[in-house]
């Protein structure tokens, strides 16, 4: 009998890959996104490609908003590369290192990002009056990247509570 090699599911297969992997994948795109916000905010007369029509084409009523700036002047878009080459940073050194407080520091600085996040929803909806594509597209990622790390906190065990004869 000629044994066949039994080639993994695709569903095998994704369910393989470690999820501080698909966090720098997550970390990486809102990185782009911010980055390309940032840039358009700090070059001077430079305005953000948007829509010209529908719910999500206020890209410029955003950027030109104060609230788009709301501490020290900086723009919103650089405090997002900040925190997401944070996160990408935090998702390899754990995805490398296997150390379950790295893994709470993303949980924790997600849920920080999160946080504001909902107030520049708020902002945006309430105080501006207009929604802009490249700020939901990042809030999509950060949003992603909280719920994926809350998930795997919940399911993976403490390895401060949890007695050696369960971890071998």
């Amino acid at each position: 009998m000629a044994s066949q090699s039994h080639k993994p599911s695709l569903w095998r297969r994704l369910r393989s890959i470690h999820p501080a992997l698909v966090l720098a994948s997550l970390d990486v795109l809102g990185l782009g996104i911010a980055g390309y916000l940032s840039i358009v905010e700090l070059t001077p007369g430079a305005v953000v490609a948007c829509p010209a029509n529908g719910v999500l084409s206020g890209c410029h009523a955003v950027q030109n908003s104060a609230y788009t700036r709301p501490f020290f002047n900086i723009p919103v878009a650089v405090y997002g590369v900040i925190l997401s080459i944070t996160l990408f940073t935090l998702a390899i050194m754990w995805w490398r290192s296997g150390n379950y407080k790295l893994l709470l520091a993303h949980y924790g600085l997600s849920l920080i990002g999160v946080a504001f996040e909902g107030w520049f929803q708020f902002a945006q909806v309430f105080l501006i009056g207009a929604v802009c594509i490249w700020c939901e597209s990042y809030g999509i990622t950060l949003v992603l990247r909280f719920v994926i790390a809350l998930w795997v906190y919940l399911r993976t065990p403490n390895p401060d509570k949890v007695s050696a004869n369960e971890l071998a």
